[in-house]
């Protein structure tokens, strides 16, 4: 079994890939900001499931989590960085220096966590960076921090396949609507987002299961072929 790391691991694509790792018998080192939701999902992993409540937006933690991990879990087989923000809609030409806590967790906390886990990450080892729809279409302008956020992380995926040669695999999951709190949130409400999946491809938005199995292959040996690519999961939603 393996070892892995799962940021935002207390909701929506994360959780969901938190507890089918922990399923299928690997130790998954949980990263979030709510205690309460840890514990919880620590009791749902029957052991398997390791949570640390650290806050992406502040790189102190980032490190800690690293420094405090290094003696019992020393060797990791593969991450999930998957925790994002969507920041406050703001029009492009208003956007400031407040916005950039978007970058911080959803571009340099990713890069941070690749950087330290680098010297820890076994031969084969994979990372999955969540990029989101929004590096492959036009996104609302309101939301460009987070849009330009996310398709940088599509950069920074490749570079890093390329630059490790194989010896690790970096790919990015590209997912359209997936039905998590975040994505109600940005919608107004879980009416208003239903109501607007009503015109997706296949009439649904994905449930986050669906996103964590695509997840979970990737990070397993079965897609050892698989390497610096932005696999796009959306059910058809870009076709239209």
């Amino acid at each position: 079994m393996k070892t892995y790391i799962v940021t935002g691991a207390t909701g929506g694509i994360g959780e969901a890939t938190t507890l089918q790792l922990a399923k299928e018998g690997h130790t998954v080192l949980a990263l979030g900001r709510n205690a309460e939701k840890g514990t919880v999902l620590e009791q749902e992993g029957q052991g398997n499931i390791h949570f640390f409540q650290v806050d992406l937006a502040k790189p102190p933690e980032i490190q800690q989590f690293f420094d405090d991990t290094a003696t019992d879990f020393p060797t990791i087989d593969g991450i999930f960085n998957n925790a994002g923000t969507f920041g406050k809609p703001v029009a492009p030409e208003r956007v400031t220096d407040a916005q950039q806590e978007v970058f911080q967790v959803n571009y340099h906390a990713p890069e941070q966590i690749i950087q330290l886990a680098v010297k820890r990450l076994s031969k084969g080892a994979s990372i999955v960076n969540n990029s989101a729809i929004v590096g492959h279409v036009k996104f609302p302008a309101m939301l460009l921090p987070y849009a330009s956020s996310k398709s940088a992380l599509i950069t920074l995926t490749k570079t890093y396949a390329a630059r490790f040669h194989g010896k690790y695999r970096f790919n990015a999951i590209c997912p359209g609507p997936v039905d998590t709190a975040l994505s109600h949130s940005l919608y107004g409400g879980k009416d208003k987002f239903d109501l607007a999946m009503k015109h997706h491809l296949r009439g649904n938005a994905a449930q986050p299961a669906e996103i964590a199995e695509v997840v979970c292959f990737l990070l397993s040996d079965k897609a050892s072929y698989i390497n610096g690519q932005s696999l796009v999961v959306d059910g058809g939603y870009t076709l239209t």
